[in-house]
């Protein structure tokens, strides 16, 4: 496991203002990420149509598969 301050250094964590409205699919694609993850809108999983407005907290997580 990456300690949170190593993670932060390499970038694999951002915060990001959202300052339109948008679709999930879009802020995706903004952020040159693949549909195969798991966006949470103030903590519920929501769709790729989803429309997302100022000062919503999203988290966009990968998908993990494990067994």
């Amino acid at each position: 496991m990456v300690p949170m301050s190593d993670a932060l250094k390499e970038k694999r964590i951002q915060r990001v203002i959202v300052e339109e409205s948008k679709t999930v699919a879009q802020l995706l694609l903004e952020l040159e990420l693949s549909t195969d993850h798991v966006v949470l809108v103030d903590g519920k999983r929501v769709p790729l149509d989803f429309q997302i407005n100022e000062n919503e907290s999203v988290v966009v997580l990968p998908l993990i598969a494990g067994g």
